[in-house]
């Protein structure tokens, strides 16, 4: 499974979690990324759409994202920040058809059903956030209150498989001689002596850019040439520099 897709699957697994347990079974939940239309929100805040007959508390489980990198741990591990939106029209809220869940006992709820809980693959246990719920101003005069919920879970990035990188062979003087260095050889080396990205992102165009590497070439001294290998589905190489002397 790609990183995209791990973290792709983050949302919709906390959302299917929270609906799946009976705690929030009277709560209209809604999957969004950073904004969505408040049309199905606001209804169930009214108590017009809400969930099995409640209305007046609402979750909104938003897209993860990525934070920082972890200071002192092994490898590419980074912290995954999982937030929620949870609002309560308290009016409607506290009526005969209301949730009778207060904003606040939501916030806390929703970190103890996700503190340690494991999704399994790259993601490790959730956490609650140095701050882990707090009020926002929904604005415009919004007729509810509103906290934003924030839970944290370390993240083991997958590292990438890169084509090796290719190496200068210094032979003769102002010729720069490129070599393979894949097991099994077969990459395209790209090269540049204009100090652009060696890449095929990056073409040729009248002696500029990005060339193919077929054989050796004269340059002139103080040329930096610039250059990377791909091969196959593999990512391209780390990019090489020289200055030719």
């Amino acid at each position: 499974m790609s990183l995209a897709s791990q973290i792709e699957s983050v949302q919709p697994d906390v959302y299917y979690k929270l609906l799946s347990e009976p705690w929030y079974q009277n709560i209209a939940i809604f999957r969004v990324r950073e904004k969505q239309l408040d049309t199905q929100v606001n209804k169930a805040l009214a108590g017009l759409a809400g969930r099995n007959g409640k209305g007046g508390a609402t979750i909104e489980v938003l897209y993860p994202t990525l934070k920082a990198a972890l200071a002192n741990t092994a490898g590419p591990v980074c912290t995954l920040e999982q937030r929620f939106y949870v609002k309560e029209q308290r009016t409607v809220n506290r009526g005969a058809n209301g949730t009778g869940l207060a904003a606040e006992a939501i916030a806390v709820n929703l970190a103890q059903t996700l503190q340690l809980f494991f999704l399994g693959g790259a993601l490790n246990g959730f956490y609650p956030a140095p701050v882990f719920h707090r009020e926002v101003d929904p604005g415009n005069g919004a007729p509810y209150f509103m906290l934003e919920v924030t839970m944290h879970a370390t993240f083991a990035l997958t590292p990438v498989q890169r084509t090796s990188q290719p190496c200068l062979a210094e032979n003769t003087p102002l010729t720069v001689t490129l070599t393979d260095t894949q097991p099994g050889g077969g990459s395209t080396i790209y090269y540049t002596t204009d100090g652009s990205f060696p890449g095929p992102g990056n073409p040729g165009n009248g002696g500029a850019g990005t060339q193919i590497y077929s054989g050796p070439f004269a340059v002139a001294a103080g040329t930096v040439v610039r250059c990377a290998a791909w091969n196959g589905s593999l990512q391209g190489s780390m990019v090489g520099t020289y200055t030719i002397t």
